[in-house]
C-alpha cells in the first residue's frame, strides 16, 4: 500500500477530535500532528478537541484509589489530568491554537465498570455491557456528533477502539451510528484513528474484531509516517499521572507492526476514512 502524504490524510481544514479521555488526542492524533509540524503544515488545520469523559477518578498504578468514586478523589484526578492534557496540547499544537471543550460525562471507573484482565487498567465492553447510564451517554454523544456533522470542510475523528475500552467503544459507535443515520445529509466526513497504546498490545482475537469492523464498514486505510519516539517523549513528559511502561511498549510495537505490514521505510500510523454514504 502506498503511504499517504500528511497533507492528504485529512483533507478538511477543521479537525474535530472526539477524545474520550484527557490523553487521547496525543494517543490518537499526536503522530499526525507532529508530522504536520515536521512538514510545516500545522497552520493549515484548525483543531477542536471535545473531551467527553471528563469526570475522572483514575491515576495510574493506584488501584485502591481508583475504586474511590467520591468527589474529593474526582477533584484530585480530574484536576491533575486536565492540566496535564492542556500542557501537552500547548506544546503539541501551540497554546491558544486549538479549541478545547469539556463534556461532563463520568469516566468508566467513576461508573464502577469492571476491570478487564489486561496489561492496562481499564474495562472492556460493547453493546452487551451497556447499562442505563451508558445508554444515556451514548445518546448524548450521538446528539453532539449530529450537531457537528452538518459542518462543511470538517473532519470528525473518533477512536478505532482497539481492545474495546468501553469509553472508546461508546465514542466510536456514536460516530458510526450517526454517519449511517444521516447518510448524504452529513456535510462533515467521518474518520477513525488507531488508538494507542492498545494497537501494540492487542491480542489476535481483538485485532480480528477490529479488522471485521474495518471491513464491514468499508473503511479506507490511510497509512502515514509518524515519529513514535516523539509521541512517547510528550506522553512521559506531560501525563505524569497516567503513563506506565506498557504505553511505551504499545506505541513502539504498533508503529513497527505497521511499518512491516506495509513495507514502509519508517514507523507508520493509520487513519481510516468512512466512505460517504
Amino acid at each position: 500500500m502506498i503511504p499517504w502524504s500528511i497533507q492528504d490524510v485529512i483533507a478538511e481544514t477543521n479537525i474535530v477530535m472526539f477524545s474520550p479521555h484527557f490523553d487521547d488526542f496525543l494517543f490518537n492524533l499526536g503522530g499526525y500532528a507532529l508530522e504536520l509540524k515536521e512538514q510545516n503544515q500545522i497552520s493549515t488545520k484548525k483543531f477542536h478537541i471535545l473531551l467527553l469523559f471528563s469526570r475522572s477518578n483514575y491515576l495510574a498504578g493506584k488501584m485502591a484509589g481508583n475504586k474511590d468514586i467520591g468527589m474529593n478523589r474526582i477533584k484530585l484526578a480530574t484536576g491533575r489530568r486536565l492540566l496535564e492534557d492542556m500542557n501537552c496540547l500547548d506544546e503539541l499544537l501551540g497554546a491558544h491554537n486549538y479549541r478545547y471543550e469539556l463534556f461532563g460525562e463520568r469516566e468508566c471507573f467513576v461508573r464502577a465498570k469492571s476491570f478487564a484482565d489486561s496489561e492496562m487498567e481499564f474495562p472492556h465492553g460493547d453493546y452487551e455491557d451497556f447499562d442505563e447510564e451508558d445508554e444515556q451517554i451514548f445518546a448524548r454523544i450521538k446528539d453532539t456528533v449530529r450537531a457537528w456533522a452538518v459542518q462543511a470542510d470538517t473532519a470528525l475523528v473518533f477512536p478505532l477502539a482497539i481492545k474495546e475500552h468501553i469509553d472508546h467503544f461508546i465514542t466510536r459507535e456514536a460516530g458510526l451510528r450517526v454517519a449511517k443515520e444521516m447518510g448524504c445529509k452529513a456535510r462533515a466526513n467521518f474518520y477513525f484513528q488507531e488508538d494507542k497504546p492498545y494497537g501494540g498490545i492487542a491480542t489476535l482475537d481483538e485485532m480480528e474484531r477490529i479488522n471485521h469492523f474495518i471491513n464491514a464498514n468499508n473503511l479506507q486505510r490511510r497509512i502515514y509516517r509518524q515519529n513514535p519516539e516523539m509521541v512517547i517523549e510528550l506522553a512521559f513528559k506531560h501525563y505524569i499521572s497516567q503513563v506506565e511502561e506498557v504505553y511505551r511498549k504499545g506505541i513502539l510495537q504498533r508503529a513497527d507492526q505497521l511499518k512491516d505490514l506495509y513495507g514502509l521505510d519508517y514507523p507508520g500510523d493509520c487513519l481510516y476514512a468512512l466512505p460517504r454514504l
